[in-house]
Parts: C-alpha cells; structure tokens; sequence
C-alpha cells in the first residue's frame, strides 16, 4: 500500500501546480450572446459590400468622363469605408473571442484547483491508513470481517484518488488546448489591427485621388479626355514594348550562355493579398476596358509605397519609368517562357539587366490617381500580369 501511495504522491507533483484566478469577468453565457451579436453585424456589413460591389459594377463601364471619374472615386472611397467598417467589426467579434476564452481557462483552473483539493484529501486519508501496521488494523476490530471493510475502504480510497487524478489530467489537457486557442485568437487581433491601419492609408490616399481629380474644373473636360487619351497610348506603347523586350531578351540571354532561367515552380505572391483581389483577370466592369481592352492582369489593393518581392527567380528586362503621373511598370522574364509586369509602380529597387532571386525587392507600388506612375487607375494597387508565351494569362494558375 505504501507503494501504491507513493505512486499518487508523484503523479499528482507531475501534474503541476495551478492556483485559481479570481476575476470579474463576464458569464460564459453573458460572452457567447455578444459574441452572436457581433457575428450577426459583422455578417450585415458584409451583406452591404456586396450589394454596394453589384451596384457598382455598371458604373465602371461608364467611367469616360471628368465626372464619372470623380464618383468612381467615391465609390471605392465608400467601398474602402465599408471594409474599414467590416474589419472594426471583425476586431470586436476577435475581442470577444478572447474574452470568451480566457473565462473558459479561468473556469478550468478553477477545476482543477477543485479537482487537486479532493486529490489532497484522499491522499491524506490514505496516508493515515497506510501509518498503520497490519497488527494494528486487525486488533482495532473484533472480527476479521470488520478489517477486512476497512482494507475494502483503502481500496475504494485509492480508486477515487486515481478517477481524480484522470479528471485533472484530463482538465489539464483542455486548458493547454484553451491556451492555445487564445494564443491564436491574440494574433488574428494583431493581424487585424495591421490591416485597419492599412485600409486607413489607402482612404487617405483615395481622398487625395479625388482632390487631384477635383483640381480639373468642368471647364477641363476637355484636359481630362486628354489626360485619357495620353493615358491609352502609354499603356498601348508598354504593350507592344514589353512584347518585343520578351522575346528579344530571351534571345539575347541564349546568346550570353544564360539562356535556361530556373523554372518558375509556383509563384509567391508579389504582395500580400490582405484586401483580396479588386479586379480579377478578364473582370467584368474593368473601367478601362473601353480605352485598352480587356484587364489582363489581377489587381491587389494596397496602400502606396507596399514593397513588391520577386515571386520567382528572374531577369529585370525592363524598369519604366514615366517620370510622372504616366504609367510605370517593371517587367522580369523567368523561366519556362513565362514573363511577369508589375504595374502603376511608383518606386523601384532593381536595375534593369539584373538577375534577382525569388522574394527580392524589386519597387513600390503606386495607382493613386494622377499620381507618380499611376496611369489609367482609380486607386492605389498593385498590377500583376503574368505572361506565357507572350501572352497575358490568368495569374491565379500560378499562384501559391
């Protein structure tokens, strides 16, 4: 029996030590109904974006004058107020979650305190018992039968004693769960406020956009659709520019012994995509689409100045800049005949003829309108068009 107990003892040292904490928070019950609340509202806002995206989307085919230009603007400053709203409310519903889930742990270190106590007290009742010698025990009663309840009752001790201890492991097990969960719930809050802050940046952006827009009075209707037009050349003028530096370079780099550029495998994306895709390849109400056809890239939301990494190894076979509000872009060969550009750019951080690694810095993007390297753009983002054979294919094949 002395074993038996002493086998318990050093369980229960092994389990750990957990003191209960007090608190004053909410009721599990209290945190589950705000939490429906907040999933509720946050669902409403959804909702809205959505029909406020399908209203918009005959607009952008419209977008051909000063006018329609200023309440495309409004409409992404409105939309981008919306995912700001969205993403507060995805913080509340987060908050929530971690309260949630640290009045559970509360409520398990309670337990096991509670669980450790009836442990305790079943050991020290052992221990009493086990103080005894058999002599002992059967001169205490005056019939073998009553020693024998009594060893009957150590037995019975002992199994309580050991049911415990499964319920504490047990316990313990769930509050190591718990603790990670909280643990993940922290950095999603973390992960969400980094994305606030960056949705706050494109909405100034978006406001100055307009400001540059409004700067063109009604009288400069006529300035704007030239704006356009210079505008629709530059992009045509990039078009058949980077068609002919493609196979040019390819040619040029078989010539200098560097013609097998390591395969692409799949490409990392470029930046990352915390606001989702604005405008897909081929996308139906791509404003632009009227001036050069259809959008044969993705576009990626971001706030001016997000710096863009190579998604492959590659070669830098061109870095234009328009020196102003003209349209700037990067483009780099890879291997496997494919060809990436980077467009609305408005810094750059490689040099053209250089060689570059998959995940290196290659420039800042740009888009706000009327802006360094903007073009044809009504926002700050980024466009990533991915080429194979010299022609425009959807990115989303390639992409991790």
């Amino acid at each position: 029996m002395r074993r038996g107990f002493s086998i318990l003892l050093a369980i229960l040292v092994v389990a750990g030590t957990t003191s209960p904490v007090l608190s004053n928070a909410k009721t599990i019950e209290e945190l589950r109904d705000e939490l429906k609340g907040k999933r509720d509202s946050l669902k409403a806002t959804e909702d809205r974006i959505k029909a406020f995206q399908s209203e918009i989307q005959e607009k952008k085919h419209q977008a051909r004058t000063l006018a329609d230009q200023i309440e495309l603007i409004d409409d992404s400053v409105e939309e981008m107020e919306l995912d700001i709203t969205k993403t507060e409310q995805e913080i509340e519903k987060t908050q929530v979650e971690v309260e949630s889930v640290e009045e559970e742990i509360r409520l398990k270190e309670e337990e096991i305190a509670h669980q450790k106590e009836i442990l305790s007290e079943y050991i020290r009742q052992l221990y009493r018992l086990d103080q005894q010698s058999t002599v002992t025990v059967l001169l205490k009663y005056q019939t073998f039968s009553e020693a024998m309840n009594e060893a009957a009752t150590i037995q019975e001790l002992q199994n309580r004693a050991q049911q415990t201890l499964v319920t504490i492991q047990s316990l313990h097990e769930e509050l190591v769960t718990k603790k990670r969960e909280l643990e993940d719930f922290k950095q999603s809050l973390e992960a969400l406020h980094t994305r606030q802050q960056r949705q706050q940046d494109i909405l100034a952006t978006q406001r100055e956009s307009k400001q540059r827009i409004l700067s063109l009075t009604n009288q400069q209707e006529a300035q704007y659709h030239n704006l356009l037009q210079e505008a629709q050349q530059a992009h045509q003028e990039a078009e058949a520019s980077i068609k002919e530096l493609d196979s040019k370079i390819r040619e040029e780099l078989k010539r200098q012994g560097i013609g097998n550029l390591p395969s692409i495998g799949t490409l990392d994306w470029p930046i990352e995509p915390i606001f989702g895709i604005s405008c897909g390849f081929h996308c139906a109400g791509y404003p632009y689409e009227y001036l050069i056809g259809p959008h044969s890239a993705i576009d990626i939301p971001t706030h001016v100045g997000t710096s863009i990494k190579a998604p492959a190894d590659g070669y830098v076979a061109r870095t234009h800049d328009s020196g102003g509000p003209g349209y700037s872009y990067i483009l780099i060969i890879h291997g496997d005949n494919i060809s990436t550009v980077y467009g609305h750019v408005s810094g750059f951080a490689v040099n053209e003829g250089q060689l570059i690694t998959r995940g290196t810095v290659i420039g800042y993007t740009g888009g706000a309108a009327g802006s360094r390297g903007s073009g044809l753009s009504s926002g700050p983002h980024l466009h990533f068009e991915v080429r194979q054979n010299n022609v425009p294919v959807n990115p989303m094949n390639f992409l991790n």
